[in-house]
């Protein structure tokens, strides 16, 4: 009795290390019982030893560590993720568990942050909802760990389906906080600084240091209400936003309704379902069309429904609406593939006309007898027969049709107003859209949430996105654009977002940018460079593209004191030749970046010059499009009647639309050299160079800082009266001689990045 008295005792006092439970699976670099890994794409890794113990380092430009289980069957549906690290950084590092669970494959579950370096620490993570049957993540894996590139070294995994021994798991929380003392810059007045997509404990610090403001969701439709009409599911997004009211972020809800990952599985199998279909090959998608007359009920009820949850928490910084398309942009659909797939399956998608359904149809038959009233005012128009507005029809109905009818549209101007018409109905119906979804979610919002419409791609007739009357409907209410298609240089990144920033400026729409997916080392300056130089109210960033590395985020807090928002002063403005790009999308953007390097400027299309948007310019340089409205070619000669300057050059002579002489004669009344016009003047010029010569000599006379007009890799952008902010291209430093009000400065400007000058 005595014996077996002794033997509770000693059990009762024994550590509980003794009795804890033993790992389901685990992996080291040398020993595997129950997983394994692979090493391929975003997971590419080395072995390395450090400290005496072997460990996976992840190579350059790789974010994750994969892990599959042997049998994922013998994984709890929660378990315990407990893994050995080694943090070489000097910042904040984090550590992220995705996996395979119930409702995605890459399920955000939990995550933590480092900050003590040089040491081997034990760290666990919760993985909630794991689910056995849910498919596979990349590479044919179950879990991935994602720790923000070759600083977090990882030397042993183990999985547990029960709470394991934690007297030797480090809790980072009391080293964060005093590492975050003095870490975060506070970010401008008048500036958002946006990370997507979503945020976890682990990440929310290392955000904050970066001066981020708030995040992004994806908040569809389907993640809401995917169980079935009016069952409500609202726990994600609850999680979501404790984590960032926690930490002292802002919330970006990007409400997504009519894309196919967008729309519940019920809804989609329901009559109300109306796809897009293609033009080209009569084929049916997955998105819903831009005329379902049911959808726009469900898009109320779920705007409503959001703002009604978060609405008035105070979290909201702003709402991103996604209204169409693959992904969610104010375009139609081009290339859908990859996630957006995962919940609707596949569907046919390509870039094309997507107005095949009979209810696009009918509001193609309306829109044309609006406009033209009789058939036979048509038929002038179009050089068509029509019996009526009921046998209207498109100008062309298979792919086929397609490139024939393109092939003749420059040859044949008999075609062209019909081809417009078409086109302009198409961009029209994406604009009145986006009017009604800015409308209905202002309503339901309150005057004082910040909205921006999501818009993205370049111009191109198919995609339907005409972006300064995105930017003009926008202002209607209040709200703004943000344009999705930024890379990694500036030239271009400036190119295909400043239609939407000048429109911005114009009509008072607040305006931001996002990246079209990776940036590289150089693409961080040369982003917030636009932003700065462009006016921008908003700059957003996948966070992988910054916190991916050490050298990355080195980077960021560089060049991030240069994010702020300014009022750009642009005296010129470049022509934006709208009605020759839709009808045929060419090489100007490519001249747009050489004429960048040359100077800044606004972009002005027509249908902002018959709204009076070169008022806010002192010279238009017309350097593409040949064809041009003739009311549009009348509305610039009055410009330059009333003092304006307008120089032309690579356009040899103007045509109308019809193909009449009409705009060249309103324009070069005087032969084509042109010259005086009224107070001002109209120029054609030979070549870059003579028009380099000509800009220099206004922008001297009307007091402009003057700098060398040349192709020399450095931008640079008048941020205030006496204040330039310069962008250089260039690998090495090179210096900028600039004039201004009798006495030159010379500006060194660093290579590869941005130079703040007063004058």
């Amino acid at each position: 009795m005595t014996k077996l008295l002794l033997i509770l005792l000693l059990a009762l006092l024994a550590p509980a290390a003794l009795f804890a439970a033993s790992p389901a699976a685990s992996i080291t670099p040398s020993e595997k019982k129950g997983m394994d890994m692979t090493n391929f794409g975003d997971g590419e890794w080395t072995v390395d030893k450090v400290d005496g113990r072997e460990c996976w380092r992840l190579k350059e430009g790789s974010k994750f560590l994969y892990y599959s289980f042997g049998d994922p069957k013998s994984v709890a549906p929660d378990a315990w993720v407990v893994f050995d690290a080694y943090y070489t950084g000097k910042y904040i590092g984090f550590a992220e568990l995705m996996h395979v669970s119930t409702a995605t494959l890459y399920n955000k579950s939990d995550g933590l942050g480092i900050v003590e370096t040089g040491v081997w620490r034990r760290y666990a993570l919760r993985m909630a909802n794991f689910d056995p049957d849910g498919g596979t993540m990349n590479y044919g894996n179950n879990m991935r760990l994602s720790i923000g590139g070759d600083n977090i070294l990882i030397a042993k995994v183990e999985i547990y389906n029960e709470e394991p021994d934690m007297s030797d798991i480090t809790d980072p929380d009391g080293m964060i906080a005093e590492k975050m003392k003095g870490l975060s810059p506070e970010p401008a007045p008048g500036m958002s600084y946006c990370f997507g997509n979503n945020v976890t404990e682990a990440q929310a610090v290392m955000f904050r240091s970066l001066g981020v403001t708030s995040v992004e969701s994806y908040v569809t439709w389907e993640s809401v209400e995917r169980k079935g009409k009016g069952q409500w599911d609202w726990s994600d997004w609850d999680h979501q936003v404790k984590t960032l009211q926690k930490y002292g972020l802002k919330w970006v809800p990007f409400l997504i309704l009519s894309p196919a990952y967008s729309t519940p599985d019920w809804f989609r199998a329901s009559e109300e379902h109306v796809p897009c279909r293609c033009l080209e090959h009569g084929t049916d998608s997955k998105i819903e069309s831009l005329w379902n007359p049911y959808l726009k009920a469900y898009i109320r009820r779920f705007l409503e429904a959001v703002a009604e949850r978060y609405g008035k928490t105070g979290v909201i910084e702003s709402v991103l609406l996604g209204i169409q398309g693959d992904y969610g942009e104010a375009i139609y659909s081009v290339s859908g593939g990859g996630w957006t797939f995962q919940v609707p399956g596949e569907y046919h998608n390509h870039l094309g006309f997507w107005c095949g359904d009979d209810y696009a149809r009918a509001d193609f038959r309306k829109y044309a007898q609006g406009k033209y009233k009789t058939i036979g005012a048509l038929n002038k128009a179009w050089h068509t027969s029509f019996a009526s507005f009921e046998k209207v029809d498109y100008p062309f109905n298979s792919e086929a049709e397609i490139k024939a009818y393109r092939a003749n549209i420059f040859t044949s101007p008999d075609t062209r107003r019909r081809y417009l018409d078409f086109t302009d109905w198409y961009r029209g119906s994406m604009t009145d859209l986006s009017e009604w979804w800015i409308k209905t979610t202002r309503e339901a919002f309150g005057k004082d949430t910040d909205i921006y419409l999501c818009t993205g791609g370049h111009s191109a007739a198919e995609l339907g996105g005409h972006f300064a009357d995105q930017c003009r409907v926008a202002a209607k209410y209040g709200a703004g654009v943000r344009i999705t298609n930024e890379t990694s240089d500036y030239a271009r990144n400036m190119t295909v977002t400043r239609w939407v920033a000048s429109a911005g400026k114009f009509y008072g729409a607040l305006f931001g940018f996002e990246p079209a997916g990776t940036e590289d080392f150089f693409g961080i300056p040369a982003r917030i460079y636009n932003a700065t130089a462009s006016g921008a109210d908003q700059l957003h960033d996948y966070n992988t593209n910054v916190i991916g590395a050490e050298k990355t985020m080195d980077q960021q807090r560089k060049h991030f004191k240069y994010l702020f928002h300014t009022k750009p002063v642009v005296p010129v403005a470049v022509w934006y030749p709208d009605v020759q790009m839709v009808m045929e999308w060419d090489d100007f953007m490519k001249k747009a970046e050489r004429l960048r390097d040359l100077f800044d400027y606004d972009f002005v299309d027509e249908s902002m010059a018959l709204r009076g948007a070169l008022g806010r310019n002192k010279v238009l340089v017309i350097a593409h499009g040949y064809i041009m409205e003739t009311a549009v070619a009348k509305k610039l000669a009055e410009w330059a009647k009333q003092g304006g300057r307008i120089i032309v050059v690579d356009v040899d002579r103007f045509q109308s639309v019809e193909g009449t002489g009409a705009p060249e004669d309103l324009l070069f009344p005087n032969g084509k050299a042109g010259g005086r016009y009224g107070k001002g003047y109209i120029y054609r010029v030979a070549d870059y160079g003579e028009l380099a010569v000509r800009l220099t000599e206004i922008l001297w006379k009307l007091g402009y800082p003057v700098y060398e007009i040349a192709e020399n890799g450095l931008y640079s952008t008048q941020i205030e009266k006496d204040r330039l902010l310069i962008y250089s291209k260039n690998e090495e430093d090179r210096d900028l001689i600039v004039n201004y009000k009798g006495k030159q400065t010379v500006v060194s400007c660093a290579g590869k990045s941005i130079t703040d000058i007063k004058l």
